[in-house]
């Protein structure tokens, strides 16, 4: 028997063994390692969900979107108690004021019936496993000389389950206000400009001076913070409305 010859057929058979084992282990940590970071990512991603809400029973049209993110029942609640706050404050004005219509000319409100509105969108700004950004964006009218465009923000905490506030965006900073109020001041100055070619018709000093409450609505974003003014704060309604985007 040649040994030689049987020697080296064994030796290639335990190559092969072998190779086909490395593999196959190899292949097990891939599929692996694939499988944690798909967990992973699945783990940290926050989906939002658009909640609606539509009313055309006269004399209202009524057009709500909201978000909702499974899971976060804090969030949703609040999101939630805006919206209905909201669309409570909307019906209730309203109709006083269609009551007070009917009684003042019953004639003329029969003859052109009053319709109100109320429009209720919202803006996305951070949205990641530590934080929920949405500003909402509310247009009605409930009667008067014409309609209402305004703000409101839900900064969300989703680990501690709070709001954000703007103060905990710069923690351990005294002069946030003020720098925040020197930025948005310069900018808010020009857009005012190019809308009126020039001529000041706005109250920024005042509306945009370093106070909390003129800096209550923002909307977070990965390298910037969106402030927003409505109608009235930093000029007259005619105007409009004014954002503005500064770097964090």
């Amino acid at each position: 028997m040649n040994y030689k010859k049987l020697f080296s057929i064994l030796i290639i058979i335990l190559i092969f063994v072998a190779g086909a084992i490395a593999v196959y282990f190899y292949r097990q940590s891939v599929v692996g390692n694939k499988e944690s970071v798909e967990k992973e990512d699945s783990k940290e991603q926050i989906v939002i969900e658009d909640k609606k809400i539509t009313d055309n029973t006269k004399p209202f049209t009524i057009e709500i979107t909201y978000p909702s993110v499974a899971g976060l029942d804090e969030f949703n609640k609040k999101a939630e108690d805006l919206v209905n706050n909201e669309l409570f404050e909307f019906k209730k004005i309203s109709l006083e004021n269609d009551t007070a219509v009917k009684e003042i000319d019953l004639e003329s409100y029969n003859a052109y019936p009053r319709e109100y509105y109320l429009n209720i969108g919202y803006d996305k700004g951070l949205i990641n496993e530590n934080t929920i950004s949405v500003v909402f964006n509310i247009s009605n009218f409930t009667g008067g000389a014409h309609g209402a465009n305004y703000f409101l923000a839900l900064n969300y905490d989703v680990k501690n389950e709070k709001e954000i506030k703007l103060a905990d965006l710069f923690s351990g900073q005294t002069d946030y206000l003020q720098r925040i109020s020197d930025y948005c001041s310069a900018d808010l100055k020009k857009q005012l400009s190019d809308r009126t070619e020039g001529q000041d018709q706005g109250w920024i000093d005042e509306g945009a001076g370093p106070k909390e409450e003129n800096f209550s609505v923002f909307l977070i974003d990965q390298n910037s913070i969106t402030f927003y003014f409505p109608q009235y704060q930093v000029a007259a309604y005619a105007v409009g409305d004014f954002k503005v985007t500064m770097p964090k």
